[in-house]
């Protein structure tokens, strides 16, 4: 076939009927080569053999494997009319269709797949997983009840039950679930997320606090499902997901050339990877690249225009540009997109304090120590304003919950507290912590620092 469409089809309804032999159309132009040869195979396999459940399955896996759930969908429903006791095509069907949003298709598909085959766990998982999504919490609890009861070390069950108790406000049960899944899986970001936020509703905020971290460490990692027959799926792409593991890697060892070549190599694999497009908007910035970050924004708000990460790093980018008003529309349009987005709060507010809106400021910073209590420069910057407006004892608590842990930022924090202490007219305070701040400036050879806090001690020292 000279041509970058493959002839799949009319309409997934009409591929219900076994009698159908069209398949769905789709254009491949976007795809790398060697994806459009990938598919033609498999296309033009599934064509000479079209009452073979096998080879319309496998298209279909392989569709689902480059994102193509729409036609995905169609190649399952045609399987699963040709072979309905092979449990493969229903289980595909259903996670397809949640994927596609269609949640009470969805349900139906994945309570066959786990009626069917009640052994295979992850069936039952992803059918739990979607009744709490949809609001079913008791039958979903029972789900995961059953699991836990068949293999005890299943740490999305955990998650889930877990989930559900804090939903319902049993928020010790809510801790006890989801620290086992945080001890089951330690750089589970989401779960440390859920569980920081039932000790903070507790009113344990140590606690809060550190998970928070391990939270703000782990934020996109995510355990992998024991699946499998969604392995096999993830078989067939030609290699767009490891290549954007490998970049994430090469990212997070400060290799920033090395990532972006791999973000671009994932996205020839996969135009719609847009979790590559996103991280390229903030390596291509970090890099000095404006051109190829705005492009790369561009093209990922047009694949996912409510992506929050593409916004907040465009806006990063843009405030290091000093293009300041559009930064600021940047991060307002992530914020819309989650309100939650503790780093969007603090960089917009920052924005706001240095067009002298401290008031506004002020608040877009609390919100962001609201939903990140552990984000330790937003307590010093909200303190900061505290200390302009004469709210000296607020300041203080706020620089006060900065001190853990100890990092390079420990001395400017401790010598902003040792000030506010001497504003507050508390001197024996403000001479103890200004000692502190000086004596781990001087471990950390910050000079300048260590300058201005022995300047500032000598005449604390004096006027004693």
């Amino acid at each position: 076939m000279a041509s970058a469409i493959l002839y799949l089809g009319v309409c997934a309804t009409s591929l219900r009927a076994q009698s159908q032999t069209e398949l769905p159309i789709l254009d491949l132009n976007h795809f790398a080569p060697s994806v459009r040869e990938q598919l033609r195979k498999a296309y033009d396999e599934a064509r000479a053999r079209s009452q073979d459940s096998e080879a319309i399955g496998r298209l279909g896996m392989i569709l689902q494997s480059y994102e193509q759930y729409e036609f995905a969908a169609i190649c399952y429903e045609r399987a699963r009319a040709l072979a309905p006791t092979d449990f493969r095509w229903g289980y595909y069907l259903g996670i397809v269709l949640v994927a596609l949003g269609k949640n009470a298709d969805a349900r139906a598909q994945l309570q066959d797949a786990a009626r069917q085959r009640p052994d295979y766990l992850p069936a039952q998982i992803r059918l739990a997983d979607l009744l709490l999504l949809t609001g079913d919490r008791r039958e979903s609890q029972r789900i995961y009840e059953l699991v836990l009861k068949k293999s005890p070390g299943v740490v999305f069950a955990f998650y889930g039950l877990g989930r559900i108790k804090a939903d319902i406000n049993e928020l010790s049960a809510a801790v006890e679930y989801l620290s086992r899944a945080c001890e089951l899986s330690p750089h589970f970001g989401a779960a440390h997320y859920a569980l920081a936020m039932a000790h903070r509703n507790l009113g344990q905020t140590a606690s809060a606090n550190e998970h928070i971290s391990l939270y703000q460490k782990d934020r996109f990692t995510r355990p992998a499902l024991n699946d499998p027959l969604l392995d096999a799926v993830s078989d067939l792409n030609s290699g767009a997901f490891e290549r954007l593991k490998k970049a994430s890697n090469f990212e997070a060892e400060g290799d920033l050339e090395h990532a972006a070549a791999e973000y671009e190599r994932a996205l020839e694999i996969n135009p719609r990877l847009v979790q590559a497009q996103a991280n390229l908007i903030s390596v291509y910035g970090r890099l000095g690249q404006t051109r190829k970050a705005e492009k790369r924004y561009q093209l990922a708000v047009e694949n996912d225009p409510n992506l929050e990460e593409a916004h907040y790093n465009y806006g990063v980018m843009l405030s290091g540009l000093a293009r300041y008003d559009e930064a600021a529309a940047a991060f307002r349009r992530s914020l819309e997109i989650n309100p939650y987005h503790a780093e969007a709060h603090h960089n917009y507010a920052s924005l706001l304090e240095r067009e002298g809106r401290l008031n506004e400021a002020a608040e877009q910073y609390k919100l962001a120590i609201s939903n990140n209590p552990a984000l330790r420069v937003a307590r010093f910057n909200l303190g900061r304003i505290l200390v302009h407006q004469g709210k000296l004892a607020e300041a203080i608590d706020q620089f006060l919950n900065t001190l853990t842990p100890e990092d390079e930022n420990t001395p400017r924090f401790m010598y902003a507290l040792a000030a506010a202490y001497a504003r507050f007219g508390d001197r024996e305070r403000a001479i103890m912590y200004a000692r502190g701040a000086r004596q781990r400036a001087s471990d950390l050879r910050q000079t300048e620092l260590l300058g201005l806090i022995e300047r500032d001690l000598q005449i604390l020292e004096k006027s004693r």
